[in-house]
């Protein structure tokens, strides 16, 4: 078992993974959290510089027992997850942790609840643009060279349970929940796709699989898989129609339990 933050104890350390940071940047929206602030987390590149990372990472919950918002019994891997995290800008990093009785860990939850909410409209309106030809393109870019071998069959498992087997936490949930209004557009893909190509959908959800397998062979959490999946999926965030699809292709396989324990 994990050992927990203790005073007395062997101090935990700042550690993110690069999938936490992936995901608390794109879901801050290059904004900090603070309700009236509108200072980027990303200072924009200049003729002469590039972009530069402004913002900074504040635990909502302090790393250390005796620090700001201190609490006890949390590991350090729970205390740098993501749900545990918010992007401040400089000032009001200070602040919170400075007058911390002032900030305290209710109110940041619901800085990042409501911060987070407008990547997620954003995304919703993304994810309502998407047709077939965006979820047919997503699909056939992220086809393996053929069909893995040893892929055992896998049974059905209600999305909840499947959810809390995987550990997935809020922000995942949230994303697989707005990708899965596109499960019928995705399945049409793949039906009229396979009367040209047999294996096509075989061939997808088996990319899938594989990526996950390596994931999780790396140690990943299940908040860590998913978001390496996303951003696969997605090519990288750098399209936004792209990104949509292949969240709504990801949401599709999740509930078909072709991704994720079973």
């Amino acid at each position: 078992m994990a050992a927990a933050a203790s005073k007395k104890g062997i101090e935990p350390k700042r550690n993110y993974t690069q999938q936490t940071l992936k995901i608390l940047f794109a879901l801050s929206g290059n904004r900090c959290a603070e309700p009236g602030c509108s200072e980027a987390i990303i200072a924009s590149p200049t003729a002469s510089s590039p972009a530069l990372v402004v913002g900074q990472i504040a635990h909502i919950y302090a790393i250390s027992e005796d620090g700001p918002r201190g609490k006890t019994g949390l590991t350090a891997k729970e205390l740098n997850q993501v749900s545990n995290l918010i992007l401040l800008c400089p000032t009001h990093h200070v602040k919170v942790d400075g007058q911390y009785a002032t900030y305290p860990a209710t109110m940041l939850l619901d800085w990042k609840t409501r911060h987070e909410r407008g990547y997620a409209e954003a995304m919703s309106r993304s994810i309502s643009d998407v047709g077939f030809a965006e979820l047919e393109v997503a699909a056939r870019s992220l086809l393996v060279a053929r069909p893995p071998s040893g892929i055992a069959s896998l049974v059905t498992v209600p999305p909840q349970e499947k959810i809390e087997k995987n550990g997935l936490g809020p922000a995942s949930v949230m994303l697989l929940s707005m990708g899965s209004a596109k499960s019928k557009e995705v399945a049409d893909v793949l039906v009229q796709a396979a009367q040209l190509d047999p294996d096509f959908p075989e061939r997808l959800s088996g990319g899938f699989v594989d990526r996950y397998r390596q994931a999780k062979s790396e140690g990943l959490s299940g908040d860590e898989i998913f978001t390496e999946l996303y951003d696969w999926a997605g090519g990288g965030g750098t399209d936004k129609a792209r990104e949509a699809a292949g969240l709504c292709i990801i949401a599709h396989l999740f509930i078909l339990c072709d991704i994720f324990e079973k």
